[in-house]
């Protein structure tokens, strides 16, 4: 059965104030893959996910989720229809337990006996987290924050993940760990977009590929095809 759909955005621009970073983003994510944005710093990455997610209002274009248009939803709403967002950096609460950072991802939920059952599920599937349930997340390294912030975004049971840099400043041995991670999510069935600055590893995940530069979207396609092209996208990722 062929994919459709889940995610569109059609002739999207968008910034910050007066400067505009998006001009005409024209972007779709299908529904059950995973679909990588490559580019370089300041390629228009960050602002993509974040004009996605209603933390920047677009000045031009429409944003769909299933088909429904999701423009002018707040962050809260979007949550809401099944939308989460890892954004680049630590997100999570340092000061509270691991225990409590996963509670406080249910925060919009009102099932409880559920949301318990949902946290002992994550602890079976993310071993580390349930030995480290007591500790303050500040106090975890890392790789094992970047697990926590992605089972506390699993908490709303999302249909779409945004995942903004998740290996940024990690050792390899945690990339490849969380590159597992966000497969074995893909696997489960929630659709991915991922923002990545490590194109080879990224491209060897992803369904589908984008490669950004100075706002606007220069290539994409089935990322096995465009990892044959490694030459043309490095010169986007100012590799050259």
């Amino acid at each position: 059965m062929a994919h459709k759909d889940i995610l569109e955005l059609i002739n999207i621009d968008s910034g910050y104030g007066d400067i505009e970073v998006l001009k005409e983003i024209t972007f779709s994510a299908r529904e059950g893959q995973i679909v990588s944005v490559l580019g370089a710093n300041g390629a228009g990455k960050s602002t993509l996910m974040k004009t996605v997610f209603g933390f920047i209002q677009p000045t031009r274009g429409k944003i769909l989720f299933e088909g429904k248009d999701i423009t002018q939803l707040k962050a809260i709403q979007l949550l809401k229809i099944g939308i989460s967002f890892l954004p680049e950096g630590r997100s999570n609460l340092p000061a509270m337990t691991v225990q409590e950072n996963l509670e406080m991802g249910a925060y919009i939920r009102r099932d409880t006996l559920k949301i318990k059952a949902d946290i002992e599920g994550l602890y079976k599937r993310f071993p580390i987290l349930k030995e480290k349930r007591n500790i303050m997340a500040g106090n975890l390294s890392g790789g094992q924050q970047q697990i926590l912030e992605i089972a506390m975004a699993l908490m709303l049971k999302p249909k779409l993940i945004l995942i903004d840099e998740p290996t940024l400043g990690l050792a390899p041995i945690l990339v490849t760990e969380v590159f597992n991670i966000i497969q074995e999510i893909n696997r489960s069935g929630t659709t991915i977009v991922l923002v990545e600055q490590n194109a080879k590893r990224a491209l060897e995940i992803s369904d589908y590929s984008f490669v950004m530069e100075l706002g606007k979207i220069r290539m994409h396609g089935p990322a096995q095809e465009l990892s044959q092209k490694a030459d043309v996208i490095a010169a986007y990722l100012g590799e050259r």
